[in-house]
């Protein structure tokens, strides 16, 4: 499953354990993982208890390692993919629910999102057929259980993941191909939450409310499909009103919520300011990038007499380099909202081929966006 990630490679706090690296991206085992790994143990344990134990106890075992393996497999195939197409990678998680892997947000197209998303599922395809091919050449009853368990896991992985639906990589390929057709990524999104939510629904109909029907007893086996089904249902409602939002946003430009800005050296004083009229300031450093932000009512808070020996840098408020956002003013907002976010900013300086343009609010674009 691929996530964007709005934070950086350095943010590497809190993932569970790091087990490797795949071609330089960290590989990380979320402490949730040992609890599906104690349930899978259980499962595959349970029919050999009375009669072989450790046997069971060391197949569940391999079980659930076999299914590790698989879900990074399946992980490392979305990173290698993505790093191979230019996309940053952040880190891969396996977690209860398999795993996901975390890319930058950046402006994709169609195809190569398609190639990510089908990258997972695509490698779980071929370790099942080739777990297949090899089968009927496996002797001895362990090989041949890990072996078979092989074709399960991997052939199970690629079928859900395939299914034309958000969270799952399927729904991320109908996304893909909506956005090939209309333009419109946010409608790909929208209609692949929805199939994610049918999904579900034929899911648990299917698992849960047709063995019932049929007299059937409600057991662990439905828990897990309500589980599972919750998950897949929250995945997808999120996917729905991800693509409303962004819809809303890619309607907005930013010359709309842009505002015009004055730039001054740092050898300025606030009387120097007196032309800036309604306009924005921005103070620059001695290489004459924008550094910092001068707020209206802090300019304002200066007495008359003392203007000509205040300087500018006294009444502005010093940022950090990533507060520039370097984005045309004739596109969508999506971009330098993003970066907006992704520092905590509500304030940021848009540069255009070389050239200070304006500086945007987060203010603003709210208004902007609740106005859409």
């Amino acid at each position: 499953m691929t996530q964007p990630s709005g934070t950086r490679a350095r943010d590497e706090q809190g993932h569970g354990v790091r087990i490797g690296s795949v071609s330089g991206v960290p590989v990380y085992l979320a402490p949730s993982w040992f609890l599906i790994a104690v349930v899978i143990i259980a499962i595959v344990a349970s029919p050999h208890l009375s009669t072989r134990p450790l046997f069971g106890v060391g197949l569940g075992l391999v079980q659930a390692l076999m299914l590790l393996a698989s879900v990074l497999v399946h992980e490392a195939a979305h990173a290698l993919t993505a790093k191979g197409l230019g996309i940053p990678v952040v880190r891969i998680v396996a977690t209860l629910w398999g795993g996901h892997t975390s890319m930058e947000v950046v402006r994709g197209s169609p195809g190569r999102t398609a190639a990510v998303a089908a990258a997972g599922p695509g490698a779980n395809a071929l370790l099942a057929l080739v777990a297949w091919l090899v089968l009927p050449a496996v002797h001895g009853d362990l090989a041949h259980a890990v072996t078979y368990g092989l074709v399960l896991i991997n052939g199970s992985l690629a079928v859900l993941n395939f299914l034309p639906g958000l969270p799952l990589d399927g729904g991320h390929v109908v996304e893909s191909l909506v956005w090939k057709v209309t333009g419109d990524r946010n409608r790909g999104l929208v209609l692949a939450g929805w199939l994610g939510r049918l999904i579900t629904v034929v899911g648990v109909a299917w698992f849960l409310v047709r063995p019932l029907l049929q007299g059937g007893r409600v057991g662990l086996d439905a828990l897990w499909v309500l589980v599972i089904a919750s998950v897949l249902w929250g995945g997808a409602t999120e996917a729905i009103r991800r693509g409303h939002v962004l819809g809303r946003v890619g309607r907005v430009r930013l010359a709309e919520v842009l505002r015009p800005a004055v730039v001054v050296r740092p050898t300025a004083t606030v009387a120097d300011l007196v032309h800036a009229g309604s306009r924005e300031v921005v103070v620059t450093d001695a290489q004459g990038r924008p550094a910092a932000y001068v707020d209206a009512a802090h300019l304002a808070a200066v007495p008359e007499q003392a203007r000509a020996t205040t300087p500018v840098t006294a009444v502005a408020s010093r940022q950090s380099g990533d507060w520039v956002v370097e984005a045309d003013p004739a596109t969508d907002i999506l971009s330098t909202l993003a970066a907006m976010q992704e520092h905590g900013f509500t304030v940021a300086a848009v540069v255009h081929q070389g050239r200070l343009v304006g500086v945007v609010h987060a203010t603003d674009i709210g208004q902007a966006l609740g106005s859409n």
